[in-house]
């Protein structure tokens, strides 16, 4: 990339960097009508035939030798002014040479999707439907002073707007959720219609925004500590669950948007950003905007203009892909639940972790990150260890008001069995939720699979069900009196077989248990135990996480049986009880981060019960009930579990004590891929030699096909804080054939 350029005049030509093979080329084009065009442009051309958006490069006053007379293709049109500018580019430099990708991969990874490469078809557009509230003058006052006090407080926040406004802005105002909007409009309180949105987006409510809470001392003391730190300084919050970290993000976020600089907020997991984004469009109204996968391309793109263009700070809630967002006056980056590895992007490359590159943003613009958790990663701890730390440590050991963590309750399995219960859950755990109706409280159980059981298993032979394009067992799915076999690897799916495939015998059993099978067995067992699933299957779409945990939480049901996405940032002030099932496939994965990954999930599993005014309580089922996660799950020291785990870690010169890189190889033919990446590492030896690196491999990936291809991999190891002794990927594919694909991934989360 070039530096940038002054605008062209009409006698121009213009060099434009387009997606032609994994580095993209630069070709010259015309610009017969004039356009003001700059180094960092977008432009809209064609490459043989076909639409294509590419990147202005340079801008020559002369045509270039050879070229004079040949009717240079014109540049088309102008899609974005200045996308790009020289801060922006460096980091998209830096990421691109960690990563050892190329800038063109890294730059169409940045951009929003269809900005960089083949432009397809444009869809005709439509006008943005949102929803339009009007009370119903028919309606008895006296029926407007019955219901609860969420719809009381919805039918005085319309009256005050004049009897009529937009939904979502009247549910941030509110606080009430969208079950709230039904039952009036049932009630025939309300009328809802759907109507056509401004395009400048829904218009500001006229109401006085969220005023700032109250912060206890520790509060208090972390924000000041914020305030004062210099740039480019990182600091880790660590607060237990229910301490106020999201109060302390927003009130920091208050005192940059003051200083007229914007703040980058971001939540590893699209289910996590509605709760995020209502908290913060509650307190800054109008000045917040989202980006992450779940908003449509044209909805991302226009977030991306308005960082770029807005003469106003603004705050952005997103996901991971978020961090690459153009915020020219950037103050602050918080990265909630830091320690999730949904944070770091397995594939396609460039292979970054949203931590990395917020560190490289915050070195580059003088912003600061602020690390935000309740059971911090490993990586994070150390760096806030030692005589000159390099992150700053903020405590918030204590919940809000009077609410303390719930204690754990231990149910050894083993036990249970030797006492002839041989069901899915335990008696402690049916006592429990059988209690839960009467007392008017919650619960929620977390299932470490979805689908309805695991495997396939023919009882004569063994023989598990296996899927036809990858090394792995096919998951049973159930929905109704249907069931059928799918892959959560390539999405292959059949039809259950009555007779194993194998030996032809009709004994086949389901081994192990998901949420559908979990949710079925509580129903059996436990009559009138009102239940929800929550898992990637029952919350797909863009508003799937927010519909289902406000049917939760206006008490539709007792039980909220689901996945992972149960223990991450819900607040839900009536569940009382959080329990684990089968913890033990958590326990025992053959993993380096096995150990302290469960103990963070059961960790922040735990922090869900007991949030409101009744105290909680946490029961976890296992047959390990020795194991020191579990120990440390039990007495809720998680900072003894870092300090034991460092120490292991050190004395083997494990991560995050040394460093790590996964050289990934997929193809058709498992001999040539294997022949591959023989190639390949015997290509990188020498440079790994004598930089200290050791190269582990090639050897089969864990699961060594996938959709038809088989895949194998190199390890390499080497000392912490070295550089990776490869270089970029155009140069190692060379030593491939074109059949085999290739990706590099630095400091891997799965090894």
């Amino acid at each position: 990339m070039t530096s940038l350029s002054a605008p062209s005049s009409p006698e121009t030509w213009v060099q434009v960097w387009l997606e032609a093979g994994p580095e993209g080329q630069v070709f010259t084009y015309g610009n017969p009508q004039g356009l003001a065009l700059a180094s960092g442009d977008l432009v809209q051309i064609r490459l043989r035939g076909r639409r294509h958006i590419g990147l202005v490069v340079a801008v020559l006053r002369e045509c270039p030798d050879g070229l004079q007379g040949k009717g240079l293709q014109p540049v088309e049109g102008l899609q974005q002014q200045a996308a790009i500018d020289a801060s922006w580019q460096a980091l998209i430099e830096a990421v691109a040479s960690s990563c050892r990708t190329t800038t063109f991969r890294t730059l169409k990874a940045a951009l929003p999707p269809g900005w960089l490469g083949q432009r397809a078809k444009s869809a005709p557009t439509r006008s943005r439907q949102q929803i339009w509230l009007e009370l119903n003058p028919a309606a008895q006052d006296a029926q407007t002073q019955q219901g609860s006090l969420s719809q009381k407080r919805l039918l005085e926040a319309l009256a005050q707007q004049g009897g009529a406004g937009w939904l979502s802005p009247l549910l941030v105002r509110t606080g009430v959720s969208r079950s709230v909007v039904d039952t009036l409009e049932r009630r025939g309180l309300i009328q809802k219609q759907r109507r056509t949105a401004p395009d400048e987006g829904l218009p500001e409510a006229e109401f006085a925004l969220e005023r700032p809470k109250s912060l206890t001392a520790d509060q208090a003391a972390a924000l000041a500590a914020i305030e004062a730190a210099p740039a480019s300084s990182q600091l880790l919050l660590w607060g237990v669950t229910g301490a106020g970290k999201t109060e302390v993000y927003l009130q920091a976020a208050a005192q940059e948007l003051a200083a007229g600089r914007s703040v980058l907020m971001l939540t590893p997991e699209i289910g996590l950003i509605p709760q995020l984004l209502d908290r913060c469009r509650a307190r800054f109204g109008m000045a917040v905007a989202e980006y992450h996968s779940g908003c449509s391309d044209g909805a991302r793109i226009k977030t991306w203009r308005r960082c770029l263009q807005s003469q106003s700070p603004l705050v952005v809630v997103g996901t991971r892909s978020a961090v690459f967002l153009p915020m020219p006056k950037l103050g602050l980056v918080v990265l909630d639940e830091e320690h999730d590895r949904s944070y770091k992007q397995d594939s396609p490359m460039p292979c970054y972790h949203a931590r990395d590159v917020a560190l490289q943003r915050i070195q580059l613009s003088g912003a600061r990150l602020l690390l935000g958790s309740a059971t911090p990663s490993l990586e994070t701890w150390l760096r806030c260890q030692g005589a000159q730390p390099s992150c700053t440590l903020l405590r918030l050991p204590q919940r809000i008001g009077s609410s303390r963590l719930p204690p754990v309750r231990v149910v050894d399995m083993r036990q249970e069995l030797a006492e002839g219960h041989r069901r899915l859950v335990s008696r402690p755990l049916m006592e429990r939720l059988q209690a839960l109706s009467e007392r008017g409280e919650q619960a929620v159980v977390l299932v470490p699979r979805r689908g309805y059981s695991s495997f396939l298993s023919c009882r004569s032979c063994g023989e598990v069900v296996q899927c036809p394009h990858c090394d792995v067992a096919l998951t049973v799915h159930r929905q109704r009196e249907r069931s059928w076999l799918r892959c959560h690897w390539c999405d292959h799916r059949s039809e259950l077989e009555n007779r194993c495939g194998h030996c032809g015998s009709s004994a086949f059993k389901p081994f192990g248990a998901g949420t559908q099978q979990v949710l079925e067995h509580l129903e059996q067992e436990l009559e009138g135990l009102r239940l929800l699933r929550f898992d990637r299957d029952t919350t797909r779409g863009r508003d799937g996480h927010r519909h289902l945990l406000e049917r939760f939480a206006s008490g539709e049901a007792d039980v909220l049986v689901g996945t992972q996405m149960l223990a991450k940032g819900m607040d839900l002030p009536r569940v009382t009880l959080a329990a684990v099932l089968a913890a033990d496939g958590l326990l025992h994965r053959p993993d380096l981060r096995a150990a302290e990954e469960s103990l963070q999930l059961l960790l922040q599993l735990a922090g869900r019960a007991g949030r409101g005014d009744r105290p909680g309580e946490v029961l976890v089922q296992t047959y390990s009930p020795e194991h020191p996660v579990i120990r440390h799950l039990v007495d809720g020291r998680y900072e003894a579990f870092l300090s034991e785990e460092l120490q292991q870690r050190q004395s083997a010169a494990l991560v995050p004590f040394s460093r790590a890189c996964l050289l990934r190889l997929a193809g058709p033919s498992a001999s040539r891929t294997a022949t591959a990446a023989a190639s390949l590492a015997e290509s990188i030896r020498r440079d790994a030699d004598q930089a200290g690196w050791l190269i582990i491999g090639p050897a089969p990936a864990p699961v060594a096909r996938v959709a038809g291809n088989s895949r194998w991999q190199l390890l390499l190891h080497g000392p912490a804080g070295s550089p990776l002794p490869l270089p970029v990927e155009t140069q190692l594919r060379q030593h491939l054939p074109k059949d085999v694909s290739l990706a590099i991934d630095p400091d891997p989360l799965e090894l």
